[in-house]
């Protein structure tokens, strides 16, 4: 497995209308789109950030698993990438998922951090 970079960051954020202003109007992030209960903003030429409120579903994700922000991290062999999770001690949360531009991960480190590895569909 390598890793290509950080594509993707989502951010739990239980103050919703806060978060985004602070997200727009403090950090000046450019917002991509915005779906009501998620908005996401472009940083740098490659790389997102969602803002998550209490009705997106990963909102609900991250927060029970007691993660404040989830890093994507993009990889060139998913299924590669996750023998090396199992085998470095990580415990994977689910199965993959997909939205039909990336196929993504989500696990625990042996630390106790949750990230994603994902891989772009083809």
């Amino acid at each position: 497995m390598r890793v290509k970079g950080l594509v993707w960051l989502a951010i739990p954020a239980g103050g919703y209308p806060a978060a985004v202003r602070f997200f727009d109007e403090t950090q000046g992030l450019q917002v991509a789109f915005d779906e009501g209960n998620t908005v996401e903003g472009a940083v740098g030429t490659a790389t997102g950030s969602s803002c998550l409120g209490p009705g997106h579903c990963y909102f609900h994700a991250c927060r029970g698993q007691g993660a404040g922000i989830v890093p994507l991290l993009e990889v060139d062999n998913l299924n590669q990438a996750s023998t090396q999770l199992l085998r470095g001690g990580a415990e994977l949360i689910g199965g993959p998922e997909s939205d039909g531009t990336w196929t993504w991960l989500t696990f625990r480190t042996p630390d106790g951090n949750i990230h994603s590895l994902g891989a772009r569909t083809a």
